[in-house]
């Protein structure tokens, strides 16, 4: 009896005699390596060995496998060949900034300050001084908001918050320790005489009259009752006072002892009367208001 011939175990379907494209192992590679060390290089060769890879396994009909993995390779490699260009751009435009030459100040300006505006009471405007008739120069505020301490040339300017009795107590130890003339000025928002004595304060005239002095800037509207309870008057807008060591008032001017309120006005009256000087005056005080009676 003759004996079957021998099965063909070639034929078996669980035996695959594929074998896997070496270049689609190595396009697969290449690609993991531009996410380690070889950004953007390892992503483009990844993408062009996938595509040989896809290429060899198309010719082999059916002999080689790794089909799937060429086609990772080729995603992987293009996703870092990006990753790699979008980080070119960013440091080209960062290197790209422009930078300061050295030596520029990079600071804030000394005056950023929103404006005041007109007065309750706003002092008499005459014309501008000198011979030419030119008009004074467009008022600036210097005001800080919140409680803040700025220096401006010679002068000192602290704008107060808070609780004002305690506030001008340290602003009183404050000026002492520096050798330094307090003096209490009265604004109110919207102030045009206001914003031209602020704009007055980094003038050469100024400077040099109000040099070494405090001017502690209070809104007439944030403490009117504990200005009145100091004796301060809060009738004419801009005022200015000089305090005893209890912070009451002991002498004050506003702003109708000049006319227009340009520097070479301000200058000679606010200096004289910051160091005790200024004695003949348009408007005399006559101390504290009594309950009967109106401020002046």
């Amino acid at each position: 009896m003759q004996s079957p011939p021998p099965a063909d175990m070639s034929a078996a379907p669980w035996h695959d005699s594929r074998k896997t494209n070496g270049t689609s192992v190595f396009a697969f590679i290449a690609s993991l390596s531009g996410f380690v060390c070889f950004l953007g290089a390892g992503g483009a060769l990844g993408v062009i060995l996938g595509l040989i890879a896809r290429s060899e396994i198309a010719r082999a009909e059916g002999r080689e496998s790794g089909r799937g993995l060429a086609t990772a390779a080729i995603a992987l490699g293009a996703l870092n060949v990006c990753l790699a260009v979008i980080g070119l751009a960013v440091g080209i435009t960062y290197l790209a900034r422009p930078t300061p030459p050295a030596g520029v100040a990079r600071s804030a300006p000394a005056l950023p300050a929103p404006p005041w505006g007109a007065p309750s009471v706003a002092p008499k405007l005459a014309k501008p001084a000198g011979k030419s008739g030119a008009k004074a120069p467009p008022a600036r505020a210097s005001r800080e908001l919140g409680g803040r301490v700025t220096t401006l040339g010679t002068i000192t300017v602290a704008d107060v918050t808070g609780d004002l009795e305690a506030e001008l107590d340290t602003q009183r130890a404050l000026a002492a320790a520096s050798g330094e003339a307090l003096v209490l000025w009265l604004v109110v928002p919207s102030c045009k005489p206001c914003d031209g004595v602020a704009a007055a304060l980094t003038s050469k005239e100024v400077q040099k009259s109000l040099a070494k002095v405090r001017l502690v800037r209070v809104d007439r509207d944030d403490f009117q009752p504990e200005l009145e309870r100091l004796g301060i008057p809060t009738e004419k807008i801009p005022g200015f006072a000089l305090l005893d060591s209890r912070s009451h008032a002991r002498d004050f001017i506003h702003g109708g002892e000049w006319d227009a309120d340009i520097a070479a006005n301000i200058a000679p009256v606010l200096g004289k009367f910051a160091h005790g000087g200024y004695k003949k005056r348009r408007h005399p005080w006559r101390g504290p208001a009594r309950d009967d009676e109106t401020q002046l």
